[in-house]
């Protein structure tokens, strides 16, 4: 999923320090990017956001939005650190969280711009894992009718079934590697997000049908969680 993050956090380094080790940083602020898949873990990421910038930013919080938040700007040479945070919307229907740490004085920050993104993302990231929902036992993407993976929530009529894991719910289900799922209890599932709040509301030992295509053809189980 991540890997279609088009909008990624961003360091500002000091430049004393190495294209090589910023390259290499940049990589790990890149691969722990929060990203939410539904309203509910959208809404506990921003406001794990404010609540990370309000103690951790040097400067006040002078904008917040819906999916905005900005400090005032480090000013003269201060090491303190100014925050600018975003919700950005994917193609897949997914948002992340990213977050750009400044501050005036060339030699570095307070805390160091790096270990404060990497923060971030870790405190934003424990949030949304906190409302993640049950698991089916299944790797999935967005599909057009015909089966293939689409990138664009706009071309895609459902969840195809990447794999399934030996076992699972899915499995005992009788989904297989190559349907593609619909609908769960009528609400429609085409995109990571809506796969997302369609599972919140479910827990070990509840059922609900799926409607799914295979080979072309319409069908539908009783998935039992």
């Amino acid at each position: 999923m991540k890997n279609l993050i088009v909008a990624i956090s961003i360091i500002t380094l000091a430049g004393c320090v190495s294209a090589e080790k910023r390259g290499a940083q940049q990589d790990q602020i890149n691969k722990t990017v929060p990203v939410c898949s539904s309203q509910k873990q959208c809404d506990a990421a921003w406001a794990a956001a404010r609540q990370w910038v309000n103690q951790n930013c040097g400067m006040k919080i002078q904008t917040y939005s819906n999916d905005y938040i900005e400090t005032y700007n480090s000013v003269a040479d201060s090491a303190a650190t100014s925050c600018q945070v975003t919700k950005n919307l994917q193609p897949n229907g997914v948002s992340s969280i990213n977050i750009t740490v400044r501050c005036a004085n060339m030699f570095g920050c307070v805390p160091d711009q790096f270990e404060s993104v990497l923060s971030f993302n870790k405190f934003v990231g424990s949030y949304i894992s906190k409302f993640s929902p049950i698991k089916i036992g299944a790797i999935m993407g967005m599909s057009d009718r015909s089966g293939q993976l689409v990138e664009n929530s706009s071309y895609s009529v459902g969840m195809l079934i990447k794999e399934v894991a030996p076992g699972g719910s899915a499995s005992k289900a009788g989904l297989k590697a190559g349907d593609i799922v619909t609908s769960i209890d009528g609400q429609k599932v085409r995109n990571q997000n809506e796969m997302t709040t369609a599972l919140e509301k479910y827990s070990s030992g509840d059922n609900a049908e799926f409607k799914f295509f295979r080979h072309g053809s319409e069908s539908k189980i009783n998935f039992y969680f």
